[in-house]
């Protein structure tokens, strides 16, 4: 149904001209971005393997069990810029694989696992970066 709905709204978007007095009625296609967490929270997870997706986690004490998963999108630092791809500071240097999940009840998630296992930190945190509405 939802992907019905995304092509009727395609097909109309193309039918729309740039004509000045159409202009108004052109309709824009709605991407779908998650509500941000600032700073993003941390959660707690169990993967099948320390740089899997995970299958569950636990954010404010509530057991999520994961039934889809997408990802990893790695995010990295500007690594060519400083010596072993670490950057001066905190932890801006460090690896972001960002996986976008859904629960058991159907809501998503934007879950990220902050550093690499080995390179990077023994033990990489978990954190939610935002909601899917």
């Amino acid at each position: 149904i939802e992907i019905d709905h995304q092509r009727r709204i395609f097909d109309r978007c193309a039918r729309c001209d740039a004509v000045p007095h159409r202009m108004d009625h052109k309709i824009h296609p709605v991407v779908m971005l998650p509500a941000m967490f600032d700073p993003p929270q941390p959660v707690e997870t169990l993967a099948e393997v320390p740089d899997g997706s995970p299958l569950r986690f636990r954010w404010r004490r509530v057991l999520h069990e994961v039934v889809r998963s997408e990802g990893p999108e790695r995010i990295a630092g500007e690594w060519w810029r400083a010596p072993d791809g670490a950057i001066e500071g905190d932890s801006i240097g460090r690896t972001r694989d960002y996986y976008r999940v859904e629960d058991a009840r159907g809501r998503r998630y934007w879950l990220f696992r902050h550093g690499l296992y080995g390179s990077e930190t023994p033990d990489p945190g978990w954190y939610l970066h935002g909601l899917f509405a």
